[in-house]
């Protein structure tokens, strides 16, 4: 069978497999009231706090009853997020007070060069941090758990808040490197040094982290009025009333009753570790969610995300950095969000890749037009030449989809910004464009099949081309690119003048011009496949393996 006509089976294999069945439907349903229990059971307790703390007023859940539209998920997960979110912030801040304080008594020490005084202050302080890193990783723990709730399928688009996660992903990073430090000490250092050394890193952490928790309320564009209300009736475990005399056991008391009231008691020990069937999260029976597990844990451990750290995907109004999605392990929690990610990740770099394909050849069309028009069949020749050697690119990525797609990372949605079903479309039909023509130099041999070639090829780039200015209108919704996209006339001076090197633009040396601009493709292509194929590990994933 041509690989055209297997193309063509499998696009329709791929439309019947739209997620507008029953058991879509049903994994919806099994999902939001898998989120709905979850965030239940955290609002109950945040409501017995409130209700514990407050004697003389109205209980929230009194409040949040006169509407009865506060008793929807959207809303209830609004309110929980958001209390958890200032809460946090509020423990951290006292964190934070904690080290500032005795920061401040070792600088004495060290302003006043009490040598016998200073060290040990600086000892004690690394002590106290090391001692606070339950606290920190439960508390980051939970903010962690709660992002991969994947909003995007549950709620339509609107306001919702989003965890802190990135606030306290800062300090925790902070305090586990504390916690693990192995390195040897510079013998020739005195001690006096090393604790100046120390207690200038220690002060350093302490204005970055009360910088980024500070932001915080700055940033923060989403607070309900009744958050307003609540939020100072809702009591934090309590700071030792004189901390100048607070011991580490005391400061210890306050890091494990945070633990206990705001990480335990809430629930994230059963939400990670769920033992009862409540809180396990459900399962797409339309998926083999076991082979997209294992596949998306071996291609977030390659290189080749390196290469997208230009790009940064949009979701519910956030940015989301490529390190932030790749960096989790995936599991059953979290495989919802992470498949949803990786492939809206990979929807803007495959489709970045398209659009500097597109913009290549229309460069290089335009040279033919234009610099080398003396020599246009040749020229022509050249750009046949450079597309039959991209194929290699368009099987790597076609494999790289077809791929995600067996492993049931992504699956045909057209309204779901993950779905990367038009990026297959395009290489795709690439591919059975290169099947079904002999574009190779060998067999063009005459003017009349070079413009019958040309013909069948400017029909299907200027249908790609449609297509891809289509994608790329919504392409800021979906993506955040650091750099722009380099246009057509771009291209078509590098090539006229690459590295500053200067060409003589006579008609004999034109189809120098040409010559660069098919160095310059064929490298783009190689890198492609380099960097988007080998180095994501797809040759790692056994599911499938479409070019054998």
């Amino acid at each position: 069978m041509k690989f055209f006509s297997f193309i063509l089976i499998f696009i329709v294999i791929f439309l019947l497999q739209q997620d507008t069945g029953v058991h879509c439907e049903n994994y919806h349903d099994m999902y939001e009231n898998y989120i709905e229990r979850v965030v239940s059971h955290i609002y109950s307790k945040i409501i017995s706090y409130r209700k514990q703390d407050s004697k003389n007023t109205i209980g929230i859940e009194e409040n949040l009853q006169t509407n009865t539209n506060m008793l929807n998920l959207r809303q209830k997960y609004c309110y929980t997020i958001g209390i958890l979110n200032y809460m946090y912030i509020e423990i951290l801040i006292k964190y934070l007070y904690i080290i500032n304080l005795i920061l401040s008594i070792c600088q004495k020490y060290h302003y006043k060069n009490e040598l016998n005084y200073f060290s040990p202050c600086v000892e004690m302080l690394e002590k106290v941090l090391q001692n606070s890193k339950t606290m920190i990783a439960n508390l980051h723990n939970a903010m962690k758990f709660l992002s991969y709730i994947d909003i995007r399928f549950l709620f339509s688009e609107g306001i919702i808040p989003h965890p802190i996660i990135e606030v306290i992903d800062f300090i925790y990073q902070y305090v586990l490197g504390k916690s693990q430090d192995t390195s040897s000490l510079d013998l020739n250092q005195s001690p006096y040094d090393i604790s100046e050394m120390k207690l200038e890193n220690l002060t350093k952490f302490h204005t970055d982290a009360s910088k980024i928790v500070g932001d915080f309320f700055q940033n923060s564009k989403y607070i309900l009025i009744f958050l307003i209300n609540d939020l100072p009736k809702i009591n934090i475990a309590e700071l030792p009333n004189d901390l100048n005399f607070a011991r580490i056991e005391i400061l210890n008391t306050f890091f494990n009753e945070i633990v206990e009231v705001w990480y335990k008691n809430l629930g994230f020990e059963e939400f990670l570790n769920p033992k009862t069937a409540e809180f396990i999260p459900p399962i797409n029976p339309d998926t083999n969610q076991n082979d997209g597990i294992e596949a998306l844990n071996i291609i977030r451990k390659e290189s080749g995300w390196k290469k997208m750290n230009h790009i940064s995907i949009v979701y519910f109004g956030k940015q989301f950095s490529v390190d932030r999605i790749i960096n989790d392990e995936v599991s059953n929690i979290n495989f919802q969000i992470k498949k949803k990610h990786v492939s809206q990740l990979l929807r803007c770099r495959f489709t970045e890749i398209m659009k500097n394909y597109r913009s290549l050849f229309s460069a290089m069309l335009y040279i033919c037009d234009k610099d080398a028009h003396n020599y246009y069949n040749n020229c022509v020749i050249k750009l046949f030449g450079s597309l039959v050697k991209s194929k290699t690119m368009l099987e790597d990525l076609y494999e790289a989809l077809v791929t995600l797609k067996k492993s049931s990372i992504w699956s045909v949605n057209y309204t779901s910004e993950s779905n990367l079903q038009i990026v297959f479309e395009w290489v795709a039909g690439f591919l059975s464009l290169l099947e079904n023509n002999d574009f190779s130099l060998k067999n063009i041999n005459d003017n009349k099949m070079i413009k019958q070639l040309l013909i069948i090829f400017k029909k299907k780039f200027n249908v790609f081309s449609t297509l891809l200015l289509n994608e790329i209108k919504i392409f800021d919704t979906l993506c955040h690119k650091d750099d722009k996209f380099k246009n057509v006339q771009y291209y078509v001076n590098y090539f006229r003048n690459p590295e500053n090197e200067s060409i003589n633009l006579n008609p004999e040396n034109s189809m120098q011009i040409m010559l660069n601009a098919c160095n310059f493709f064929d490298n783009f292509c190689e890198n492609v496949s380099k960097s988007c194929y080998k180095d994501l590990g797809f040759e790692k994933l056994p599911h499938c393996k479409i070019k054998n």
